[in-house]
């Protein structure tokens, strides 16, 4: 029976979470952002089936020049290794990405451990384990839980170094900041906030503010990764005839955005909406407002209040992801968790004297109805498969061989679109249809030797691009549905 004991019990948690995610561990990638996914299945694949360097991370939409650097690419490398031992299956990338959720939850207790006495800590992971971003994230092929686990294993490791003034725990807290800066500064350097009020609490600020001048050393780390990859970038040829291209060498723009998105209350209330649906949910904004409101102001209080406060100040540094990527509110995920555990341990407090077991179902009660309509959200929201577009990926790889390079046009579909080339295991390029004309695919098929064109059209073309199509060799035309939307490829003259 020790195993059902309470320090057992953080076991039992992450194996309820774990066994939750095997529902949606199939082996398609699903929206919401599959083109998010997909970038980072490339670099995998580009890792494992290409061979090609750490340093060399490559996507499908830049023709045959594939290197791109986006992100400190890590994790896609490990899983590509793994994919040598198990095969390239997605079920693997799945479990690698949700071994680190896992450890993102286990290392969030542990440094809410540290700050609480009571049963938040318990709380708070369940809570953080199931929110619907959570859910969703944590089993797709994305990075942000496997950069959170370096954040907060940072995090738990400066707690104690800072209780207990313990230098070894501090070193072991820059080894993961080194990781986790290069991999997503942005969700990491918040946590100074809560950091500061702690040391202030624990009467330490003077300890770890002498020390701090150690992190500049992941602070360098960053900024000389960042030079690598704009250098690396600036190689990528000049298609300045494509609209829309973008050698990734000036991103400043799409990081921060501009005064006037902040100024906009519709862009403000996408991201608080964002962060009561796919976070809290009805359950969760009640149970956060009574710990916001009524939990005892004490210490452990003012530490997550500073914690939220570093995440607003994030948000609204990094305005324009947030407005356009709902992943970018999961930094919220942890303080919003902890704020509801509080509020829950506080409603726990109402039934004080009435006995153990109805203390037990109160709290029980309250997290089984959060975590189900959680649940019921991400079903409703989430996991969406775009059948069409996997179709059209499996044309398309039907009627090329890996080699070929691809010029493909579908709909709107932009530049950095890689929802058809990936799943086709192709590189090209992708050219929104309101620019396809015979310039611009000649100049690729001149400058980056495209050897392929592959068209998704309703009816059939007029104009320069059917004499364009007809002067080609190999032409198929193969229906998608009785709608008269078709799939044209053809060889492009060499």
């Amino acid at each position: 029976m020790h195993l059902f004991q309470r320090k057992h019990l953080i076991f039992w948690i992450l194996l309820v979470i774990a066994v939750s995610r095997l529902f949606h561990f199939g082996n398609i990638v699903d929206e919401p952002h599959a083109w998010r996914q997909y970038d980072t299945k490339q670099y995998i694949e580009g890792y494992y089936y290409d061979g090609n360097s750490f340093l060399e991370p490559s996507v499908c939409w830049m023709g045959g020049h594939e290197t791109l650097v986006l992100e400190f690419p890590l994790p896609e490398y490990i899983i590509a290794q793994l994919y040598s031992v198990f095969g390239p299956e997605l079920w693997v990338a799945r479990t690698f990405f949700m071994v680190f959720f896992l450890l993102t939850c286990l290392y969030l207790f542990k440094a809410l451990k540290v700050i609480f006495d009571d049963w938040v800590p318990e709380l708070a992971t369940i809570i953080f384990g199931f929110t619907p971003l959570s859910i969703f994230y944590s089993r797709a092929i994305h990075i942000d839980f496997f950069a959170l686990f370096f954040a907060f294993a940072m995090l738990y490791y400066l707690l104690i170094a800072i209780k207990h003034q313990k230098m070894s725990s501090f070193w072991i807290a820059l080894a993961f900041s080194i990781v986790a800066f290069v991999e997503k500064a942005p969700y990491v350097f918040y946590l100074a906030f809560p950091l500061l009020v702690f040391a202030v609490q624990q009467k330490q600020l003077l300890w770890i503010l002498k020390r701090a001048i150690f992190f500049v050393i992941p602070i360098v780390g960053l900024f000389a990764w960042n030079n690598f990859a704009i250098h690396t970038n600036s190689n990528i040829p000049d298609w300045y005839f494509i609209p829309g291209f973008n050698k990734f060498t000036e991103m400043t723009y799409w990081y921060f955005g501009t005064w006037e998105q902040r100024m906009n209350s519709e862009f403000t209330l996408r991201i608080l909406g964002r962060l009561k649906d796919e976070i809290l949910g009805l359950t969760g904004m009640i149970v956060f407002g009574v710990g916001l409101l009524f939990y005892k102001k004490q210490s452990t209080y003012w530490f997550v209040m500073s914690w939220l406060f570093g995440a607003f100040i994030y948000a609204f540094i990094f305005f324009n992801l947030n407005i356009h990527h709902n992943y970018y509110q999961i930094p919220f995920i942890a303080p919003f968790a902890i704020i509801a555990a509080m509020g829950i341990q506080k409603v726990v407090q109402l039934f004080t004297g009435k006995g153990l077991k109805v203390q037990l179902v109160s709290a029980l009660s309250v997290v089984l109805i959060y975590v189900g309509l959680s649940i019921n959200y991400a079903e409703e929201n989430y996991y969406v498969q775009n059948t069409e577009f996997e179709s059209i990926a499996k044309m398309l790889k039907q009627h090329t061989k890996r080699d070929d390079l691809v010029v493909f046009s579908y709909g709107g579909l932009t530049p950095q679109c890689p929802l058809i080339l990936q799943p086709a295991q192709r590189k090209g390029w992708s050219i929104p249809q309101e620019f396809l004309m015979k310039f611009i695919i000649e100049s690729l098929r001149k400058d980056g030797n495209a050897t392929k064109l592959a068209i998704v059209y309703d009816g059939y073309f007029s104009g320069e691009l059917k004499t364009f199509f007809e002067a080609q060799t190999n032409k198929k035309g193969l229906e998608i549905n009785k709608e008269g939307r078709t799939f044209y490829i053809c060889d492009l003259k060499q």
